[in-house]
């Protein structure tokens, strides 16, 4: 028997057979609402597109929605009013000119988060199942989705994805972790009808419903889905007459719906047009699926422009000169040391300043390459009293009261500290035991275990050498576009100070754009020190901090061993060298940190039981206290500026926020949890 979880509301009243529709204006709010006489359902539209139907250019709302539309259910929303156009930037992020805008639109997914993560609730899937032991969920999906060009959304578009995307080994669309049983087997997809789907594994699999609702999909996240329609005519198994050597790379530019304006989305708004680097511009989707408490459909803003400004002091001077409406988190650039010129502008830009919670447990952090190509420096970097030295070496709290302005409590990093596992009996000392565990600044203990492994002055230069006299020279790598103003690299400026002055030769080096994600990935690179640890609500819903799984993290190349686990890859290149295998990956050893921190990852997997999967995380947590740290913070939980346009409404405050607001983390994709479709503009016109 498959029982119904967490639905966080009841179906709402489905439409029979539209017989008579008409037309009313508001003139409170410009919303032109269709009202279907047989069901007595009424919905509202922009004024913009209600002229479109009238000329017959589009169907009538009633038909461009599902027969159940999703309800946007926030307690702080008030119905809004259609029109306008959303002012946004960002400071020199290229890749922020359209990642930010998959941040920003939580339309592809298929369960979301609530309440910070609290709560799961419905999404494209209206609802969900699973049977007693979590081996077995059917999806839901509301009937009637359409894409953006209007043509009918089913589940063939998600298995598009898996059929045709992920088991083809030439896109390197790489299964995502919901795809995996406990075993590390993939999971069996099938078609039921156009709207349902059931997911079989071969082991319990409990966390399902939480990884549907991370992300945002189809953006940072997971793809999950693709309008097949429209791609496999770029798809060489749908069109034979592709290159063969070409098809790739045009079907990977051209499924991406942030870059390419022709490409369909289920987002509330759509791609007009995209400048690399510079500006992306999106129009509302007249197919949007989301309505407001009262039917109306969303989003109420027109359109959007995101600008990238290249130089930081110009995208100051735009949002001080009041020519920006909304400035988010940790995309806008801006750090507390900017608070003051903000506040004195207030006037002047008429930005209200707001915090919320960050929600990260590093703030700025740095982690070495365990992968790292160069076998000595690797072997001194995989020695845990090497790491624990170095933590130790750093002052923090001159980094915390410098960059942090004394906000957020120090750390040695974790993973977030609104985590689930820290908030329940007994969790707590588990967190305050991984947050002290390399925290002190010591200097003379630092040396002390530096000594211990055997390096020291062999040639009176004043900095260590390795026991054979190798020289050691540490270089805390980021990108050449990093802000030279911003928390990472004034961070890591007190933290090359603090290792030279105990023996370790320490300097900053920037790495173009272009070449710094690859050479992560390849061991080329010793150091990532621009990141930060936010992730959560909880530690198995996204363990790649905790647990290596993929290749940008702490160890890369063991990470894509994991990922092709369970695949046709997982045997092939064995007598290759690990880093010259596609993609460079390799095997934990026997007994190694990472073999045990996989072995236990596992067991959580097919462990049905919450309170038994925490303790689970605790035993994985415990390997990091006792062999790692394998990533070192600064601060935990740190603010991050909001900026909002007076008379942009419905925007909300941390005290409207379940947990203050929980920024940082991808997977808990903000501003999407808080549906920015629902913004409006007390006087659109003006905007």
């Amino acid at each position: 028997m498959l029982d119904e979880t967490r639905l966080t509301r009841s179906s709402a009243l489905k439409l029979s057979a539209m017989t008579a529709i008409g037309t009313a204006m508001s003139a409170a709010g410009g919303i032109v609402t269709a009202t279907v006489a047989t069901a007595q359902k009424k919905y509202g539209e922009a004024p913009s597109l209600a002229a479109q139907v009238a000329s017959g250019a589009l169907p009538s709302v009633d038909k461009r929605l599902p027969e159940n539309p999703y309800t946007v259910p926030h307690k702080w929303l008030a119905v809004g009013k259609y029109g306008g156009t959303l002012q946004m930037g960002c400071d020199n992020n290229e890749w922020g000119t359209a990642g930010f805008m998959h941040e920003l639109q939580y339309g592809h997914s298929p369960l979301r988060y609530l309440r910070d993560g609290l709560e799961i609730g419905p999404g494209l899937a209206e609802k969900w199942e699973q049977n007693a032991d979590a081996s077995e969920w059917i999806l839901y999906f509301r009937k009637g989705l359409k894409w953006s060009d209007g043509h009918a959304w089913t589940v063939g578009d998600i298995l598009f994805w898996w059929e045709d995307q992920v088991k083809v080994e030439e896109l390197k669309e790489y299964p995502p972790d919901e795809a995996r049983s406990g075993k590390g087997t993939l999971m069996t997809m099938t078609k039921i009808d156009d709207y349902t789907i059931k997911m079989s594994f071969d082991a319990p699999a409990p966390l399902t419903a939480d990884r549907l609702a991370m992300w945002v999909n189809r953006g940072i996240g997971p793809r999950w889905m693709d309008p097949k329609h429209y791609l496999e005519q770029y798809h060489i198994k749908y069109n034979s007459a592709l290159d063969k050597d070409k098809w790739i790379d045009t079907f990977t530019q051209m499924r991406d719906f942030a870059r390419n304006p022709g490409c369909p989305t289920m987002t509330g708004w759509v791609l007009e047009a995209f400048e690399k680097a510079q500006f992306t511009k999106w129009v509302r989707n007249p197919y949007y699926w989301c309505v407001d408490k009262e039917g109306n459909q969303l989003p109420y803003i027109d359109r959007i422009e995101h600008m990238n400004y290249q130089d930081t002091e110009v995208f100051k001077l735009r949002i001080t000169g009041g020519q920006l409406d909304y400035v988010h988190g940790g995309w806008s650039g801006l750090a507390l040391a900017d608070v003051q010129t903000l506040r004195a502008a207030e006037a002047k830009s008429g930005m209200e300043l707001r915090f919320w919670d960050g929600g990260s447990g590093t703030s700025s952090m740095y982690f070495f390459n365990w992968d790292l190509a160069d076998p000595k420096m690797r072997g001194l970097i995989r020695q845990p009293k090497f790491r624990k030295a170095l933590s130790q070496a750093f002052n923090r709290s001159a980094v915390r009261k410098a960059v942090y302005f004394d906000t957020g409590e120090l750390t040695s990093g974790t993973m977030s500290p609104k985590a689930l596992e820290y908030n329940v009996p007994g969790g707590k000392s588990v967190y305050e035991e991984w947050r002290d565990s390399s925290i002190k600044y010591d200097p003379a203990a630092a040396k002390a275990l530096l000594a211990e492994i055997g390096l020291k002055d062999s040639n009176g230069d004043g900095f260590l050498e390795m026991p054979d006299g190798t020289p050691i020279e540490v270089t805390l790598d980021y990108s050449a576009n990093e802000n030279p103003t911003g928390e990472h690299v004034r961070k890591s400026e007190f933290l090359a100070k603090d290792w030279n002055a105990v023996g370790i030769k320490t300097t900053l080096n920037p790495i173009p754009q272009t070449a710094i994600e690859d050479m992560w990935r390849t061991g080329k690179r010793m150091t990532n020190v621009a990141w930060e640890v936010g992730d959560g609500p909880n530690h198995l819903v996204y363990p790649q901090w905790v647990v290596p799984m993929e290749d940008s993290r702490w160890a890369p190349l063991h990470g894509n061993w994991y990922l092709v686990r369970g695949t046709t890859r997982e045997g092939a290149e064995a007598d290759k060298d690990p880093y010259e295998r596609t993609p460079p990956r390799a095997a934990p050893e026997a007994g190694s940190p990472i073999a045990r921190l996989w072995e236990i990852y596992d067991q959580t997997k097919i462990e049905p039981d919450v309170s038994k999967r925490n303790k689970l995380v605790w035993d994985m947590i415990k390997i990091h206290v006792e062999d790692g740290p394998f990533f070192s913070g600064v601060a935990a939980n740190t603010p991050r500026i909001v900026l909002v346009k007076k008379g942009l409404n419905n925007v909300p405050k941390r005290d409207d926020l379940a947990l203050g607001g929980f920024v940082n983390p991808w997977i808990h994709p903000s501003p999407a949890v808080y549906d920015p479709e629902t913004y409006f503009f007390e006087n659109p016109s003006a905007h």
